[in-house]
């Protein structure tokens, strides 16, 4: 019951999350598989604000020790691009997650995302700089170790689907035919 009452992201990273896996239905753990897949994209999603962030703090560091030149807006653009990077998923298969608006969400890393202090880089004394860019690693790294334990929560739940599939206790044919409707079940 205890479990039914956590938000799914604290579920999802809990250390018994996975406890019991042989023997659920194969339902639960594709459930269980799309509640990763929903938190891997929000927190993904959040790590990339995060890193842009970042960047812009260390431009700004940079061009206060004399590193950069230029206005910190005027150079936003550059400091935001990015060469394109292999992806290691296909781009088809990759949720996107897009914020509902009036806000990313409610939680600490989803808050702490909003760090009202990036409206005020230029205005910060180094010092509050650097405390800003302190925050924001320790949030980004706290982001990351979530994730980290999602993905191997994804491996592991793959790895149980496929075993399934492979020992012969989940009948293919009979998963194919109960997805596609039947001609009585269609409404054309």
């Amino acid at each position: 019951m205890e479990q039914e009452r956590r938000r799914r992201i604290d579920r999802v990273t809990a250390d018994d999350f996975l406890d019991g896996l042989a023997d659920r239905d194969l339902a639960e753990v594709r459930a269980m598989r799309d509640d990763c897949r929903e938190e891997e994209t929000r927190l993904s999603y959040a790590r990339r604000l995060l890193h842009g962030q970042l960047d812009i703090v260390r431009a700004e560091q940079g061009r206060r020790s004399g590193g950069e030149s230029g206005d910190l807006v005027e150079t936003l653009s550059a400091i935001l691009s990015d060469d394109p990077t292999p992806r290691s998923r296909d781009a088809r298969t990759t949720p996107v997650y897009a914020p509902q608006e009036g806000g990313y969400g409610q939680r600490a890393h989803d808050t702490l995302v909003d760090d009202p202090a990036m409206g005020l880089i230029p205005d910060l004394s180094d010092e509050d700089l650097a405390e800003l860019f302190s925050r924001l690693q320790t949030k980004e790294q706290h982001i990351s170790l979530l994730r980290r334990t999602i993905l191997d929560h994804l491996d592991a739940l793959q790895d149980e689907v496929i075993r399934r599939y492979r020992d012969g206790s989940i009948n293919v044919d009979d998963l194919v035919a109960s997805a596609v409707p039947s001609p009585e079940d269609r409404s054309d």
